[in-house]
């Protein structure tokens, strides 16, 4: 039954590839707001060292994915901005 707490880990990767598909195909970041994907980094790197401490991995497992899923669409948001 532990294994449920894995799930969020998946959901947040297929939560994130749609944005991250219209980033890859549009290369154009103009309408998306890079501070909310900031503030997200950070709030979800604050979990990700509290589950560490904690020694809590379901939910240490399921932030590290979201957390890369983030910084992925992070990542092209700056690069397909426009000057």
């Amino acid at each position: 039954m532990q294994y449920i707490f894995y799930l969020p880990a998946v959901l947040f990767v297929i939560s994130g590839l749609p944005q991250m598909i219209k980033l890859l195909k549009t290369k154009s970041s103009g309408d998306i707001s890079i501070s909310m994907f900031i503030i997200t980094i950070v709030a979800i790197s604050i979990v990700i060292i509290d589950a560490y401490i904690q020694g809590n991995t379901s939910i240490l497992v399921s932030n590290l994915a979201s957390l890369s899923i983030v910084s992925v669409n992070t990542f092209l948001i700056i690069k397909y901005r426009k000057k």
